[in-house]
């Protein structure tokens, strides 16, 4: 390796102060590691190929051509552009401008964001074992991440208890597509008698009757007497 660092700096044009003024490696070391008086360690290496666009390889083992060989990002670039309208570059403007904002108040450092979308929630739960109220305007805009919250879903509602376990647990958010019917066997939440239920809809030649996943509750047949309202379809779930 001694012999490839001189080989380096000579085809350079450097002497060894000033190639070692641009590593900051001092000139006396650089002479000894290119007389093999003292090996290069990692960090040397690095820097020095980070500097000069040096092949670690070939440095190090004397592998492939000395320098890595130049690629042409901007026309990779220009190509992607090429396939873009005016709202998608507006929109990597706007990305590009908060990445620039966050890296000059947080010393350089980049954070990328992934994707949210918002769906409001419902403060209050349902599909506790006897039931939560659920018919109430109370509810509150939350971020998810767009990969986990199903397109159709119009809105999510924390549950509570364990009367759906093992498919839903305690505390988790479920996405509800808002539709006055299902079909037999959808999961959805229903509002029977002013109190909010996830349950599984079953549909019999002896009429409605509500499902729970957890085989401790008895299944809640609809009877006549019953007021009862499909607010929608469970389509997804998420936990924090």
């Amino acid at each position: 390796m001694n012999e490839r660092l001189r080989e380096l700096r000579e085809y350079l044009g450097l002497s060894q102060r000033a190639f070692g003024d641009q590593v900051d490696i001092g000139q006396s070391t650089i002479a000894m590691f290119e007389k093999a008086q003292r090996s290069l360690r990692d960090i040397h290496i690095k820097r020095i190929c980070s500097e000069f666009n040096v092949n670690e390889k070939w440095l190090r083992n004397g592998e492939g051509s000395m320098f890595i060989e130049p690629s042409e990002p901007l026309e990779e670039i220009k190509e992607i552009i090429d396939t873009l309208d005016i709202e998608h570059l507006q929109k990597m403007k706007e990305c590009l401008d908060m990445i620039i904002e966050y890296r000059e108040h947080n010393g350089g450092i980049a954070v990328l964001y992934p994707e949210t979308v918002s769906r409001p929630v419902f403060d209050l739960p349902a599909a506790a074992g006897t039931g939560q109220f659920l018919d109430s305007y109370g509810y509150t805009d939350m971020s998810f991440p767009a990969d986990v919250v199903p397109p159709d879903s119009n809105f999510g509602v924390r549950i509570a208890g364990d009367s759906m376990e093992p498919e839903f647990s305690d505390g988790e958010i479920v996405f509800v597509k808002q539709q006055p019917t299902l079909n037999n066997g959808d999961i959805g939440i229903f509002v029977l008698n002013t109190d909010g239920y996830l349950k599984k809809f079953c549909l019999n030649e002896n009429g409605y009757t509500l499902l729970s996943f957890n085989p401790k509750y008895e299944p809640i047949k609809i009877t006549e007497n019953d007021n009862i309202r499909i607010v929608g379809k469970v389509l997804g779930k998420y936990k924090f």
